[in-house]
């Protein structure tokens, strides 16, 4: 059933029959004033979840706190602030819950599931990469092992750790992962 929108001489008189209890009255004054609440909501940026929460929420305090208005026929201005009020409070509600320990927890549920395949395949290619890196002189097993921790040292803690100039690292580095790409792209025997 379609419902006209009131006129803004009409707007007092309509708020004024919804607070008298008229359900078709209350219909009307939310068809008309639900694009004003939605615009609000979307320009905070919320999700579609988030703008719903905040629709519900401006025509629950429009429940409650109708009856106070003044000056009855001010209330689309009375709805957008409310909307906006109710925004900033889901915005603040939200910045507020910090989650905390451990992250993986969280990574777990936004993961893909891998497929049987994919996990064989992840694994033949870690095990190919170890194998050639057990290949590598010691000092490179040794240089890639510190530098590839995690987490990583700095280079200055690396450089102690290692006993070689600061300035050597990363030259060393390179030649080192150059020499694993090589046994990588060997045939193995």
């Amino acid at each position: 059933m379609a419902h006209t929108a009131p006129a803004d001489a009409d707007v007092a008189e309509l708020v004024t029959t919804c607070l008298r209890g008229d359900q078709q009255a209350w219909v009307r004054l939310v068809d008309h004033f639900t694009p004003l609440v939605w615009t609000i909501a979307r320009s905070h940026r919320l999700s579609p979840a988030d703008c719903q929460d905040v629709y519900q929420l401006t025509w629950l305090r429009a429940v409650q706190y109708l009856p106070q208005l003044r000056e009855r026929k001010q209330v689309a201005a009375w709805l957008a602030t409310t909307a906006r009020r109710e925004c900033l409070k889901h915005i603040e509600r939200h910045q507020r819950l910090v989650p905390v320990g451990d992250s993986s927890l969280f990574d777990t549920c936004a993961r893909e599931v891998e497929h049987p395949d994919e996990q064989a395949l992840r694994r033949a290619d870690a095990s190919e990469v170890l194998a050639a890196f057990r290949r590598l002189p010691s000092r490179d097993q040794e240089l890639l092992g510190v530098l590839m921790a995690d987490p990583p040292p700095s280079y200055d803690q690396a450089s102690r750790l290692l006993g070689l100039p600061r300035g050597s690292l990363g030259p060393l580095r390179q030649r080192a992962l150059g020499r694993l790409r090589g046994l990588l792209a060997q045939p193995v025997q």
